[in-house]
């Protein structure tokens, strides 16, 4: 695929929804990478707002390793508590804009991080909510990122649902009581871009990456994937825009994250 590969550009189609001067919630993980790869092209005026009571208002050189870390200190425009970010902030309505990391999220985007297979006798524990229920219960504008490629990333329905998505699709989010102007936006993944149906609640193809396959792309998910009357094909990454992003996933892996395609 180019001089690029499909993982980054799912980190630069996420950094290019954030506009400057947003103020956005930032989720752990991949959004960290994304917004810090918007900060530096073209949005240094953003508030990056994290689950640990910080609001990151200047590029902090070295990668946090978690939206809590101290090396976030000298970087933030509010330094409060998981109870101002995520109910002052989030819950009050001032962000416009969320970005959550998706380790598995099915057809209605709801995602687990909390346990595969059932929930009493599970296969594997994994890391827990934090404050991804709170993002999917009350984000005005959710952008889910997924490095995942295969169908045990995207089944059809997820073993436990750590993060509300459009619950059984269709009016189920609201009948649930969750607010009529909050739920998922899109998934952006490694695979290609997916948004909701308005009816539905279902995830379908949107776009995908230069010389990307459409059937490939259906037999990666665990459901019977709807694809858009127009698939879009997104623009390939200029130089500037690549080299930014890797750069960032330098500083990351520096700071032992795990960097899907590298050894």
């Amino acid at each position: 695929m180019g001089n690029f590969t499909p993982f980054e550009m799912m980190i630069l189609t996420a950094a290019k929804q954030i506009k400057n001067g947003d103020a956005l919630f930032v989720g752990f993980h991949w959004p960290m990478v994304a917004s810090r790869v918007a900060r530096r092209l073209h949005a240094p005026d953003i508030y990056c707002v994290y689950e640990g009571g910080g609001v990151e208002r200047t590029y902090c050189p070295v990668m946090p390793n978690t939206g809590a870390d101290l090396i976030l200190s000298p970087h933030l425009a509010y330094a409060g508590e998981t109870y101002d970010t995520l109910c002052g902030f989030l819950a009050a309505g001032h962000l416009p804009l969320s970005m959550i990391d998706a380790p598995m999220v099915d057809r209605y985007g709801n995602i687990n991080s909390t346990c595969i297979g059932p929930y009493r006798q599970p296969q594997a524990r994994l890391a827990g909510s934090g404050g991804a229920a709170d993002l999917g219960a009350n984000s005005r504008k959710l952008i889910m990122l997924s490095d995942r490629t295969t169908r045990d990333g995207f089944p059809a329905r997820v073993d436990y649902v750590t993060t509300p998505g459009y619950l059984d699709g269709f009016d189920s989010r609201m009948k649930a009581g969750f607010r009529p102007d909050t739920g998922p936006e899109m998934i952006i993944s490694s695979l290609g871009v997916f948004k909701f149906d308005p009816v539905s609640k279902e995830a379908y193809l949107w776009g995908i990456y230069p010389q990307a396959d459409v059937k490939k792309v259906k037999d990666s998910v665990g459901w019977e994937l709807k694809v858009a009357e127009r698939v879009e094909i997104l623009p390939a990454p200029k130089a500037k825009e690549i080299k930014v992003v890797r750069e960032e996933l330098d500083i990351a892996e520096s700071r032992l994250w795990k960097i899907p395609g590298r050894k």
